[in-house]
């Protein structure tokens, strides 16, 4: 079993944006980290990630994720990015269209879309797709439906054809795109977060709903032979939900091929404790039927392989491993009123222990074996929440330091990762623990950054039981 080669959604992106949305003018709330709607290149061997908040992240072995303060940082919410005619195309929420000979710019503007009479066109949740042909096509649609248009290709700021509406909401048909965390008002649903994917002579024009904020936010498909339709209505839809656990409502994404023949969905996951736009990003690998329909999956929240580490894909993607801490009896040296220590263990993003403030050294305990016999354990995952954050009075984020530590035998610990001396921000963090044989696990806290008060959202130690350690994957 190596962990190395294993990654867990959330995703663990440094330097995690602020939220957008944090202050509404008249009424103040809290601040807060955020990042969503991503969309995803993938070419030389690299992913290139632009979220909305803040870009752009890339990756060699989608595992770990680097960062570049791209120009712009932040131009809206749901960038995409598009590579057209040897330059990349940059577009977001009511913004202005950008150029940029890289993939991680600058990017400069071009000016504002112009539709076919000549006036300026400002979108909300666009796509740029540039077809195998070398045509141009715009998509967008926040609200009940769909659109899109074709561009001039050797001119992409300009409508060649009128934006029309591709399909919109049916929620009489379609139960699943009914607003509310039980689908249970259909009186409207915000269909949005359109994407294209082309395979073989057929187009998916992919979309999200009900919203963002409920836990129902799953995506679905529409088929055709055309960039602009007819369209049909993918049965398999919605091919990719989840109402559980932590990673769950994936929504608002993108499809993106990549190595060894592999197709991946990156997603939005909703976290929704600071407010609706508080998320988070996943992705998994997706695949098709007989029938060209993409197979429903639900997003994972464990420790799942990198493109070319699965071994026998009728399995599925996840690498045999399992929260071996989820909802046992944990402890701590101390707790702030209400910020008990179960609640870094049930599952919840609404939920977090907080130690009290005059704890110098705090620490969260988690048995690991139900009985005598330890269980082998290989990973980790830490979803912070950086309490007191208040970018207005200089209550910054920054790296949280920490180690873990298992108890092997009894009264015996050791150090399984120490990270006590981190300078490196992650909102939330997964990594690879030496491997042993666990009675107990626990998470020392050693810094935080100043004026924060630390919370842990989530403490998962990742394993599994093993009678006979040659059985290893």
């Amino acid at each position: 079993m190596d962990a190395e080669k294993t990654y867990c959604n959330p995703i663990p992106l440094p330097d995690y944006p602020i939220g957008r949305n944090c202050y509404i003018e008249g009424k103040t709330r809290m601040d807060y980290r955020e990042t969503a709607d991503p969309t995803v290149l993938y070419e030389d061997g690299k992913w290139y990630l632009y979220p909305s908040c803040g870009m752009v992240y890339w990756s060699e072995d989608f595992i770990t994720w680097k960062h570049k303060r791209m120009e712009p940082y932040d131009c809206g919410y749901a960038p995409t990015v598009v590579k057209h005619g040897g330059c990349y195309y940059l577009l977001a929420c009511s913004s202005e269209l950008y150029r940029s000979a890289s993939p991680t710019g600058p990017f400069v503007s071009i000016g504002p879309l112009h539709d076919e009479n000549g006036r300026e066109v400002y979108v909300y949740d666009p796509m740029l797709f540039s077809d195998t042909d070398g045509s141009l096509y715009l998509y967008c649609g926040s609200g009940g439906g769909i659109k899109g248009a074709r561009l001039e290709s050797n001119n992409p700021a300009q409508l060649i054809t009128p934006l029309v509406t591709m399909f919109e909401m049916n929620t009489e048909e379609h139960p699943w795109e009914r607003m509310g965390d039980w689908n249970e008002d259909g009186s409207y649903s915000a269909i949005e977060g359109a994407w294209m994917y082309k395979r073989g002579d057929t187009y998916y024009l992919t979309y999200c709903g009900p919203g963002t904020e409920w836990i129902t936010y799953a995506m679905g498909a529409y088929k055709g032979k055309s960039p602009l339709g007819p369209w049909e209505y993918m049965e398999t839809s919605p091919f990719l939900s989840n109402r559980r656990g932590l990673v769950r409502g994936p929504g608002h994404g993108c499809i993106v091929d990549g190595p060894n023949g592999t197709t991946w969905a990156f997603y939005t996951c909703c976290m929704c404790y600071g407010g609706e736009f508080e998320r988070r990003i996943g992705y998994d690998p997706i695949g098709f039927d007989e029938n060209g329909n993409i197979i429903p999956t639900a997003s994972s929240e464990i420790p799942q392989w990198a493109p070319g580490m699965l071994v026998e894909p009728q399995k599925g993607n996840g690498a045999g491993l399992v929260p071996v801490t989820q909802h046992k009896r944990v402890t701590a040296t101390s707790s702030a009123p209400g910020r008990d220590p179960i609640y870094a263990t049930d599952d919840s993003m609404l939920s977090w222990w907080q130690p009290d403030a005059k704890d110098p050294a705090p620490v969260l305990t988690v048995p690991v074996a139900l009985t005598d016999t330890p269980l082998d354990i290989y990973s980790a995952r830490i979803i912070w929440r950086d309490v007191g954050l208040d970018i207005k009075k200089g209550i910054l984020p920054g790296a949280f330091g920490y180690k873990i530590e298992a108890e092997v035998e009894e009264d015996r610990w050791i150090c399984v990762l120490d990270r006590s001396n981190s300078t490196e921000d992650f909102v939330v963090d997964y990594r690879p623990l030496v491997h042993v044989k666990a009675r107990q696990v626990r998470l020392v806290l050693c810094k935080w950054p100043q004026g924060i008060a630390p919370g842990v959202v989530n403490f998962t130690v990742f394993g599994r039981w093993e009678e006979n350690p040659s059985k290893q994957r």
